[in-house]
């Protein structure tokens, strides 16, 4: 019989992602998808996943409980604040994920694909030939909150265009940049008042959960933007829009919303000095290929009692 990888997120069953999984799943593996089941319906079908994989929807204590034969869970993003890995790690579950090296760079592109339009105002574009005055990156301050795989990618490409790095992380001194410098902060109000650009690139906890609020908003420079390609939950949304609208910060560009997607009619739609993508930063064809590839072996090999390579609490090993 085929073990049963149950999908509970929407996100596997778009045409890119569910081709890769059926590309690269191992035979005797059938991937079921369960997004739109609910209750009962989905406790009955995890009762028989050998694995469970999700991105966003929530994998909680209750779906590990009511899964006998669950083997591993997991997900193809790197932060994985969806699934209740206390529970998974209590039943002795693995609990899959990205590792954030593959993610670096097609984040850190985006991150910057959303500076250069908010400095260059494209959203203003169009046919006309009247342009307001853009905004050169040289000499401009980027602020980074947050300097694991993804921050440093955003330092690397932020130094080639000029620009003074400064960044705010609680592991200081660990990243040694080759031919540039990045200043780290010891307080974060001293980076959200100096940076013109702050850029969002931390994992969400309970800790980081809301940490840019009004207060915080309020340190900022009126020209300053904010650019969030980490966790929408980093930011107080109802906070950052009335603090768009009283002009400090100048702007807001966002891969990421909270709730996500914004629903329609959302203030932050219409605002002039906002920029939001749809949660793309990650979505290349490169990245996905090599994410679900590694993704589809590690279950494998967790299920037919292998160590797989990338696992959030390795200590159910030990």
């Amino acid at each position: 019989m085929a073990h049963r990888i149950l999908a509970i997120d929407h996100r596997y069953g778009q045409p890119a992602r569910l081709a890769l999984m059926e590309r690269y799943l191992s035979p005797g593996y059938e991937l079921v998808l369960g997004d739109r089941l609910e209750g009962e319906a989905l406790l009955a079908e995890a009762a028989r996943a050998t694995a469970i994989v999700t991105q966003s929807a929530p994998l909680d204590a209750a779906l590990i409980a009511a899964a006998p034969r669950l083997k591993v869970v997991g997900s193809t993003r790197t932060g994985v604040d969806s699934i209740d890995i206390a529970a998974a790690t209590k039943a002795g579950i693995p609990v899959l994920y990205t590792p954030g090296s593959l993610r670096a760079g097609p984040v850190a592109e985006i991150a910057f694909l959303l500076i250069l339009m908010v400095a260059r105002k494209a959203r203003g574009w169009g046919r006309t030939q009247v342009f307001d005055l853009a905004t050169q990156l040289d000499e401009k301050t980027l602020g980074i909150v947050g300097l694991g795989n993804i921050g440093r990618a955003v330092a690397r490409i932020g130094a080639a265009f000029g620009m003074k790095v400064a960044a705010y992380t609680r592991t200081k001194g660990k990243f040694r940049p080759d031919g540039f410098a990045v200043e780290e902060m010891d307080a974060l109000d001293d980076l959200l008042r100096r940076a013109d650009f702050l850029v969002l690139t931390l994992p969400l906890t309970d800790r980081t959960r809301g940490m840019i609020g009004a207060r915080e908003l309020a340190l900022m420079k009126e020209t300053a933007v904010l650019v969030n390609v980490a966790r929408g939950e980093h930011v107080a949304t109802d906070d950052l829009v009335a603090a768009l609208r009283a002009g400090r910060p100048g702007g807001a560009a966002m891969d990421v919303t909270d709730p996500e997607p914004l629903p329609d009619g959302h203030p932050l739609w219409d605002m002039p000095n906002v920029l939001i993508s749809p949660h793309v930063g990650s979505f290349t064809s490169e990245l996905q290929d090599r994410s679900f590839e590694l993704f589809c072996d590690n279950i494998r090999l967790a299920v037919e009692g292998g160590r797989p390579s990338a696992v959030l609490n390795p200590e159910i090993y030990d």
